[in-house]
């Protein structure tokens, strides 16, 4: 397997790596060795990951958490790309970060398992694209992006065992409807302030509402309508956190119609009102 592997980012609290899958034909890799805890976001493909007797089916959506210390092979499952961003950290980074959850326990402490796929919330997406479209930025904030960093790492860390069960998907819908449904929601993560319709996102597949609405729920385990509200109230409780605009503006902003609406979702998805949150 040929790839560029470019450091997109470095500190003491990670280092961020841009793979970028090059190969003309596909093909299985030479032995690889993991040397550092790692958590890779796959943006794009679908490969199998081999390490020790665990064969992982990899593919767009998932996250891939990697103990270190072990030997691995990448293999193509089809020609399409693949790409990741891999968040990779030194033992020290490792050892504070796991401190501050157990849920995974279950994985940490058997030593037959050295690698497992998470299924990524749409929130753990929103969090990933703001991410990288940061440190794609020639001057990226340092502290905010480091905190949205810390967020996305203690949500997938925080989830436990429910999440790494994922939706059996056929080689044919990875194949052909997997990267479509990876463009709606990249189209959603970057216009969920507009109205957006059933049909809108139908064409960008080039299929009926009722066959997109269909293969949506059953790829992401969420509406269309329910994964961009989640977007929304996302993106509006980092607002809360990091700015000082007021609840009204940030509803307005978020894409909601009412602050009404905008609050009585609020508290039903995060426990809380958006006023007791800020204060």
């Amino acid at each position: 397997m040929q790839a560029e592997i470019l450091t997109i980012y470095d500190s003491s609290l990670c280092s961020v790596h841009n793979f970028l899958c090059r190969c003309q034909d596909c093909s299985v890799s030479e032995k690889e060795y993991q040397e550092n805890f790692s958590i890779a976001y796959i943006r794009k493909g679908n490969f199998k990951f081999n390490v020790f007797r665990n064969d992982l089916d990899a593919y767009s959506g998932l996250f891939l958490i990697c103990k270190p210390g072990y030997e691995y092979h990448v293999g193509h499952i089809h020609n399409m790309p693949d790409e990741c961003t891999i968040f990779s950290f030194s033992p020290h980074s490792t050892s504070l970060l796991l401190a501050q959850t157990d849920a995974f326990s279950f994985f940490f402490n058997n030593p037959d398992m050295q690698s497992l796929l998470v299924k990524a919330t749409p929130e753990m997406e929103y969090l990933h694209f703001c991410i990288f479209n940061l440190l794609s930025t020639s001057r990226c904030p340092q502290l905010y992006v480091e905190q949205l960093m810390v967020e996305l790492f203690i949500m997938i860390l925080s989830a436990g065992s429910t999440t790494h069960h994922k939706t059996h998907l056929t080689e044919k819908q990875k194949r052909y409807y997997l990267p479509v449904i990876e463009t709606v929601k990249e189209f959603i993560n970057g216009h969920y302030t507009e109205e957006i319709s059933l049909p809108q996102l139908a064409a960008l597949g080039h299929m009926s509402p009722f066959h997109f609405n269909r293969l949506f729920r059953q790829f992401t385990l969420s509406s269309p309508y329910g994964y961009l509200r989640q977007i929304r109230l996302k993106e509006a409780q980092l607002q809360i956190s990091h700015t000082k605009s007021s609840i009204t503006a940030i509803a307005f902003a978020t894409g909601f119609n009412s602050l009404e609406h905008f609050s009585a979702a609020y508290k039903k998805h995060f426990g809380q009102s958006p006023v007791a949150m800020r204060s």
